[in-house]
């Protein structure tokens, strides 16, 4: 797997995590990679093709307990194209796990819950904010939108953003994560 890609999704997974704390929802780490490490280690020896091995491998990155203290598994997909998130992945995580599955994505809304349409199969989309399980508020959605903007755009212009003059400091401005 390309190593951009797996950065990104570690990254749209903490900004997923942080916006889920900070509207009032306890978030714990439950992924394959946060429980089995000793499983990577070997993957030599693990065979994903069986049942178990892609129920192991699909289990989702987050349990999210709301306020109410309802718990809810949660999995993260970066796709900066949302049309791109495969059908079969979605089924696959509800068969096994009954996951919501969030996505980040660099267009409008740039979080949002990903579910299978039961008629056709599409992959259907709202808005994070919708979801009345993690009660997100739109001021938390406000800081947490232009994060996804800087650390996952990779340079595609914003909508309705126009390019700047280009300067002695705008390329070193480009890079400055401060």
């Amino acid at each position: 797997m390309d190593p951009l890609n797996i950065i990104k999704g570690r990254i749209a997974e903490a900004l997923v995590e942080e916006l889920l704390r900070a509207c009032g929802n306890n978030v714990y780490r439950f992924g394959y990679e946060s429980l089995l490490q000793n499983l990577i280690q070997s993957d030599a020896n693990f065979d994903r093709g069986t049942k178990n091995g892609q129920q192991v491998r699909s289990i989702p990155d987050f349990v999210v307990v709301n306020s109410r203290g309802r718990p809810t598994f949660v999995e993260v997909k970066f796709r900066s194209d949302p049309e791109r998130l495969d059908a079969y992945l979605l089924r696959r995580i509800e068969e096994f796990w009954h996951a919501k599955v969030v996505l980040v994505t660099i267009t409008k809304p740039c979080f949002r819950v990903a579910r299978l349409d039961p008629s056709s199969d599409a992959c259907l989309f709202e808005p994070l904010e919708a979801d009345r399980d993690f009660n997100i508020t739109h001021a938390v959605l406000k800081q947490f939108e232009p994060l996804v903007w800087r650390f996952l755009a990779n340079g595609v212009r914003r909508p309705h953003q126009t390019p700047k003059a280009h300067s002695p400091d705008s390329a070193q401005q480009q890079f400055d994560l401060r």
